[in-house]
Protein backbone atom coordinates (compact mmCIF):
# COMPACT_ATOMS: atom_id res chain seq x y z
CA UNK A 1 0.00 0.00 0.00
CA UNK A 2 1.46 3.42 -1.22
CA UNK A 3 0.68 6.68 0.84
CA UNK A 4 1.24 9.83 -0.99
CA UNK A 5 1.90 12.77 0.96
CA UNK A 6 0.63 16.07 -0.32
CA UNK A 7 2.40 19.22 -0.58
CA UNK A 8 0.93 22.06 0.34
CA UNK A 9 0.64 25.05 -2.09
CA UNK A 10 2.42 27.15 0.96
CA UNK A 11 5.05 24.76 2.27
CA UNK A 12 7.40 28.01 1.26
CA UNK A 13 4.95 30.50 3.84
CA UNK A 14 6.94 33.37 5.22
CA UNK A 15 9.61 33.55 8.19
CA UNK A 16 10.03 29.07 7.93
CA UNK A 17 13.29 27.89 8.45
CA UNK A 18 14.92 25.53 6.58
CA UNK A 19 17.92 23.86 7.72
CA UNK A 20 20.30 21.38 5.72
CA UNK A 21 23.69 21.18 3.95
CA UNK A 22 25.27 21.67 0.65
CA UNK A 23 28.25 19.86 -0.98
CA UNK A 24 31.18 22.90 -2.24
CA UNK A 25 34.73 21.13 -3.62
CA UNK A 26 33.13 17.84 -2.24
CA UNK A 27 32.27 19.40 1.50
CA UNK A 28 29.59 19.79 2.69
CA UNK A 29 28.75 23.13 4.49
CA UNK A 30 25.90 23.99 6.27
CA UNK A 31 23.52 26.23 5.61
CA UNK A 32 20.30 28.13 6.85
CA UNK A 33 17.54 29.16 4.27
CA UNK A 34 14.94 31.47 5.74
CA UNK A 35 12.02 32.82 3.87
CA UNK A 36 10.82 36.42 3.95
CA UNK A 37 8.10 36.73 2.10
CA UNK A 38 5.76 34.56 -0.19
CA UNK A 39 2.98 35.38 -2.76
CA UNK A 40 0.48 32.56 -2.63
CA UNK A 41 -1.07 34.10 -5.77
CA UNK A 42 2.14 34.34 -7.52
CA UNK A 43 4.20 31.88 -6.00
CA UNK A 44 7.11 34.14 -5.73
CA UNK A 45 9.69 33.24 -2.77
CA UNK A 46 12.43 36.06 -1.30
CA UNK A 47 14.88 34.10 1.06
CA UNK A 48 18.13 34.67 2.83
CA UNK A 49 20.61 31.92 2.59
CA UNK A 50 23.18 32.07 5.31
CA UNK A 51 26.41 29.73 5.75
CA UNK A 52 29.50 30.53 7.72
CA UNK A 53 31.14 33.89 5.97
CA UNK A 54 28.54 34.99 3.44
CA UNK A 55 24.84 35.65 3.31
CA UNK A 56 22.33 35.73 -0.04
CA UNK A 57 19.32 37.11 -0.59
CA UNK A 58 17.51 34.74 -3.43
CA UNK A 59 14.37 35.00 -5.52
CA UNK A 60 12.20 32.55 -7.55
CA UNK A 61 8.84 31.36 -8.79
CA UNK A 62 7.59 27.86 -6.55
CA UNK A 63 5.71 26.02 -9.12
CA UNK A 64 3.38 24.23 -6.75
CA UNK A 65 1.89 21.40 -9.28
CA UNK A 66 5.38 20.19 -9.90
CA UNK A 67 6.35 21.01 -6.49
CA UNK A 68 9.12 22.84 -7.24
CA UNK A 69 11.65 26.11 -6.39
CA UNK A 70 14.38 27.47 -8.63
CA UNK A 71 16.68 30.61 -6.34
CA UNK A 72 18.35 33.19 -8.16
CA UNK A 73 20.53 35.30 -6.28
CA UNK A 74 19.66 39.19 -6.30
CA UNK A 75 22.10 40.40 -3.52
CA UNK A 76 24.99 39.09 -1.99
CA UNK A 77 26.26 40.23 1.89
CA UNK A 78 29.84 38.96 2.46
CA UNK A 79 33.04 40.55 3.87
CA UNK A 80 35.21 43.03 2.04
CA UNK A 81 37.97 40.05 1.87
CA UNK A 82 35.72 37.34 0.42
CA UNK A 83 35.51 37.63 -3.51
CA UNK A 84 31.82 36.57 -4.53
CA UNK A 85 31.59 38.09 -7.85
CA UNK A 86 31.74 34.53 -9.64
CA UNK A 87 28.76 33.99 -8.24
CA UNK A 88 26.79 36.10 -10.35
CA UNK A 89 29.06 35.63 -13.37
CA UNK A 90 28.81 32.02 -13.45
CA UNK A 91 24.51 32.65 -12.42
CA UNK A 92 24.61 30.73 -9.23
CA UNK A 93 20.90 29.05 -8.74
CA UNK A 94 19.60 26.55 -6.28
CA UNK A 95 17.21 24.41 -8.75
CA UNK A 96 15.33 21.04 -6.57
CA UNK A 97 11.83 19.66 -5.29
CA UNK A 98 10.28 19.66 -2.27
CA UNK A 99 8.76 16.03 -0.86
CA UNK A 100 6.97 15.45 2.12
CA UNK A 101 7.91 13.07 4.33
CA UNK A 102 5.62 9.71 5.46
CA UNK A 103 4.27 11.36 8.61
CA UNK A 104 3.04 14.52 6.62
CA UNK A 105 4.53 17.18 8.85
CA UNK A 106 7.87 17.02 7.66
CA UNK A 107 9.09 18.45 4.18
CA UNK A 108 12.71 18.13 2.49
CA UNK A 109 14.19 20.43 -0.09
CA UNK A 110 16.35 19.25 -2.12
CA UNK A 111 18.45 19.27 -5.72
CA UNK A 112 21.57 20.74 -7.05
CA UNK A 113 23.24 24.28 -7.25
CA UNK A 114 24.24 25.44 -10.56
CA UNK A 115 27.88 27.10 -9.85
CA UNK A 116 31.17 26.26 -10.17
CA UNK A 117 32.67 23.48 -7.37
CA UNK A 118 29.01 23.18 -6.11
CA UNK A 119 26.75 20.05 -6.04
CA UNK A 120 23.66 18.58 -4.13
CA UNK A 121 21.62 20.24 -0.94
CA UNK A 122 19.20 18.94 1.20
CA UNK A 123 17.13 21.39 3.50
CA UNK A 124 14.99 20.38 5.37
CA UNK A 125 11.78 22.89 7.30
CA UNK A 126 11.52 23.46 10.84
CA UNK A 127 7.93 23.42 12.70
CA UNK A 128 8.79 26.27 14.22
CA UNK A 129 7.65 29.33 12.12
CA UNK A 130 9.24 32.41 13.28
CA UNK A 131 6.75 35.11 13.33
CA UNK A 132 4.09 33.01 14.97
CA UNK A 133 6.30 31.51 17.74
CA UNK A 134 7.14 35.37 18.79
CA UNK A 135 3.95 36.47 18.69
CA UNK A 136 2.36 34.01 20.71
CA UNK A 137 5.22 33.85 23.26
CA UNK A 138 4.12 37.42 23.68
CA UNK A 139 0.52 37.95 24.27
CA UNK A 140 -0.10 35.36 26.45
CA UNK A 141 2.55 36.85 29.35
CA UNK A 142 0.66 40.88 29.14
CA UNK A 143 -3.20 38.55 29.22
CA UNK A 144 -2.09 36.53 31.96
CA UNK A 145 -1.11 39.02 34.25
CA UNK A 146 -3.25 41.38 33.54
CA UNK A 147 -6.13 38.97 34.02
CA UNK A 148 -5.06 37.96 37.23
CA UNK A 149 -4.78 41.44 38.34
CA UNK A 150 -8.67 41.76 37.35
CA UNK A 151 -9.16 38.13 39.00
CA UNK A 152 -7.90 39.64 42.21
CA UNK A 153 -9.18 42.98 42.36
CA UNK A 154 -12.63 42.49 41.87
CA UNK A 155 -13.46 39.85 44.15
CA UNK A 156 -11.87 42.16 46.54
CA UNK A 157 -13.35 45.70 46.05
CA UNK A 158 -16.67 43.90 45.82
CA UNK A 159 -16.40 42.98 48.94
CA UNK A 160 -15.30 45.83 50.26
CA UNK A 161 -18.96 47.55 48.97
CA UNK A 162 -20.63 44.65 50.40
CA UNK A 163 -19.89 44.99 53.61
CA UNK A 164 -20.07 49.08 53.76
CA UNK A 165 -24.24 48.52 51.84
CA UNK A 166 -24.79 45.99 54.90
CA UNK A 167 -23.55 48.45 57.29
CA UNK A 168 -25.69 51.35 55.62
CA UNK A 169 -28.88 48.60 55.55
CA UNK A 170 -28.61 47.79 59.05
CA UNK A 171 -28.48 51.40 60.71
CA UNK A 172 -31.47 52.30 58.84
CA UNK A 173 -33.43 49.26 60.03
CA UNK A 174 -32.28 49.55 63.48
CA UNK A 175 -34.89 50.16 66.31
CA UNK A 176 -34.26 53.62 68.04
CA UNK A 177 -34.84 53.35 71.23
CA UNK A 178 -37.10 56.51 73.25
CA UNK A 179 -35.20 58.15 75.93
CA UNK A 180 -37.72 59.41 78.90
CA UNK A 181 -35.51 61.71 80.07
CA UNK A 182 -35.96 63.98 82.90
CA UNK A 183 -38.89 66.36 83.38
CA UNK A 184 -38.54 70.22 84.11
CA UNK A 185 -40.61 72.04 85.86
CA UNK A 186 -40.49 74.93 87.68
CA UNK A 187 -41.33 75.31 91.45
CA UNK A 188 -42.72 77.56 94.04
CA UNK A 189 -39.58 79.36 94.01
CA UNK A 190 -39.50 80.18 89.93
CA UNK A 191 -36.38 77.21 89.84
CA UNK A 192 -36.02 74.97 87.88
CA UNK A 193 -36.02 71.16 89.07
CA UNK A 194 -35.17 68.20 87.19
CA UNK A 195 -37.06 65.29 88.07
CA UNK A 196 -36.27 61.63 86.80
CA UNK A 197 -39.45 59.80 86.28
CA UNK A 198 -37.26 56.25 87.78
CA UNK A 199 -36.85 58.11 91.00
CA UNK A 200 -39.90 59.26 92.30
CA UNK A 201 -40.16 60.56 95.57
CA UNK A 202 -43.80 60.35 95.56
CA UNK A 203 -43.73 56.78 95.44
CA UNK A 204 -43.71 54.21 98.77
CA UNK A 205 -42.28 51.27 98.69
CA UNK A 206 -44.17 48.28 99.52
CA UNK A 207 -41.63 46.86 101.33
CA UNK A 208 -40.56 49.83 103.49
CA UNK A 209 -39.39 49.93 106.85
CA UNK A 210 -41.48 51.57 109.60
CA UNK A 211 -39.83 52.97 112.70
CA UNK A 212 -42.46 54.15 115.78
CA UNK A 213 -40.59 55.84 118.75
CA UNK A 214 -42.49 56.15 122.03
CA UNK A 215 -41.09 58.29 124.68
CA UNK A 216 -42.63 56.50 127.40
CA UNK A 217 -41.07 53.18 126.47
CA UNK A 218 -36.88 51.96 127.27
CA UNK A 219 -37.50 49.75 124.30
CA UNK A 220 -37.74 50.37 120.29
CA UNK A 221 -39.87 48.50 118.27
CA UNK A 222 -38.83 48.03 115.09
CA UNK A 223 -42.19 46.91 112.92
CA UNK A 224 -41.71 45.14 109.56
Amino acid sequence: MFVVCIVPDDVFAQNYIWKGSYNYKSKKQPMTLTVTSFNATSGRVNATLTNSNMELLLSGVYKSQEARLMLHIYLIKAPSHTSVSHLKEEKWAMDGFVSAEPDGATYVFQGFIQGKDYGQFGLQRLGLNMSEGTNSSNQPHGTNSSSVAIAILVPFFALIFAGFGFYLYKQRTAPKTQYTGCSVHENNNGQAAFENPMYDTNAKSVEGKAVRFDPNLNTVCTMV
